[in-house]
């Protein structure tokens, strides 16, 4: 059992390489979520336990991360 849900329109923040990123989670999914990103599609596969968001950075960038791979930022909701 998750001890948090984070939900549509949460902020949420991650490591990446040795900066902190953030952004605003838009769409969530138990299963797959695909994106059409540079040119390239890009498709993240969740599970019930450990579901895939879409997350839409402050610069209007969309990518997809895992919920395992970010930590919300609590009371922070757009």
């Amino acid at each position: 059992m998750r001890k948090e849900m984070i939900e549509k329109g949460s902020q949420v923040q991650w490591m990446n390489s040795s900066t902190k990123k953030q952004g605003q989670v838009v769409e969530i999914n138990e299963r797959i979520i695909q994106i059409n990103r540079n040119g390239v599609q890009v498709t993240r596969m969740g599970k019930p336990n450990n579901r895939v968001l879409k997350i839409k950075l402050d610069q209007g960038e969309m990518i997809l991360k895992l919920e395992n791979e970010v930590q919300e930022l609590v009371g922070q909701l757009a």
